[in-house]
């Protein structure tokens, strides 16, 4: 007897475990969704943020100003300024933008000749000769410390990018311009200077000097120095392409502008 009721005991407890471990089904014999229908579908996690990289780089740069760019701050020039330049720079990169910490060193020495300031008139004015390095004896330049943010879009391909940004900073002055204050012989003009407005005892150009020199101040030594200040602000613009041959290297092709100068150029760098 207590055996049958144990046996029916048992029977009993494997049908209610078969019960539980079936879904709930409802009088058509179809499963009764355990879930709210109208409730809103689980998001997908957020993308983990780009991690920044730092690298740094290596540029050359050819800076240059036209005559004429040169001729909107004097009546007359006697050319424009080419140099080459050379920096390195310091990067941060996080996503597709840039920020560079950029060093940079190039001359910007005008070219030598007669200069003719606003206002003034040959035969009436003096006039500026501005000699070359050799006998100013010394160079002209700048050295740069700049900021520059850089964003960047793909243009079809993983490797090729667009390049775009600009920035700010200080030009620390070097080395001097000299020229000689020169009274221009008759016949000179402001088109026609020379050679006229050379200072006697100089050839330029295959020309021999008829100027008179004429320090603007009584007693100062030719040829003379401008006052120009120790530190000049900088101001850039970029444009270029990126090429990208690996995830952590990058050639950099850019020109822009770094007022009052243009300029063009290539850098390599490579991401640590």
């Amino acid at each position: 007897m207590r055996f049958g009721i144990g046996l029916t005991l048992l029977t009993s407890l494997c049908a209610s475990g078969t019960a539980w471990a079936q879904a709930a089904l409802d009088d058509a014999g179809k499963p009764i969704p355990t879930t709210d229908p109208n409730a809103a579908p689980p998001t997908a996690p957020a993308p983990a943020p780009d991690k920044p990289e730092y690298g740094a780089d290596l540029r050359l740069r050819g800076v240059f100003a036209p005559q004429g760019i040169v001729e909107l701050f004097v009546e007359r020039a006697a050319g424009g300024v080419g140099e080459a330049g050379f920096g390195i720079d310091l990067v941060r990169r996080r996503g597709n933008v840039e920020l560079q910490l950029g060093f940079e060193y190039e001359h910007v020495q005008p070219t030598e000749g007669v200069y003719i300031q606003k206002g003034k008139t040959p035969g009436t004015d003096t006039v500026d000769y501005i000699v070359s390095p050799a006998q100013a004896g010394s160079t002209f330049g700048w050295f740069t410390i700049e900021f520059t943010f850089l964003n960047h879009a793909r243009l079809g391909t993983d490797y090729v990018w667009l390049r775009y940004g600009g920035g700010a900073g200080l030009g620390i002055i070097t080395g001097d311009i000299k020229r000689i204050d020169t009274a221009c012989a008759a016949g000179a003009t402001v088109q026609n200077p020379e050679p006229g407005c050379i200072p006697q005892g100089t050839t330029h150009n295959g020309q021999q000097g008829q100027g008179t020199i004429t320090p603007d101040n009584a007693g100062d030594p030719e040829p003379g120095k401008y006052d120009t200040p120790p530190v000049f602000p900088v101001v850039n613009a970029i444009l270029g392409v990126q090429i990208r041959p690996t995830k952590k290297a990058v050639v950099n092709i850019e020109g822009g502008l770094r007022f009052p100068l243009f300029f063009f150029g290539i850098s390599a760098g490579y991401f640590f």
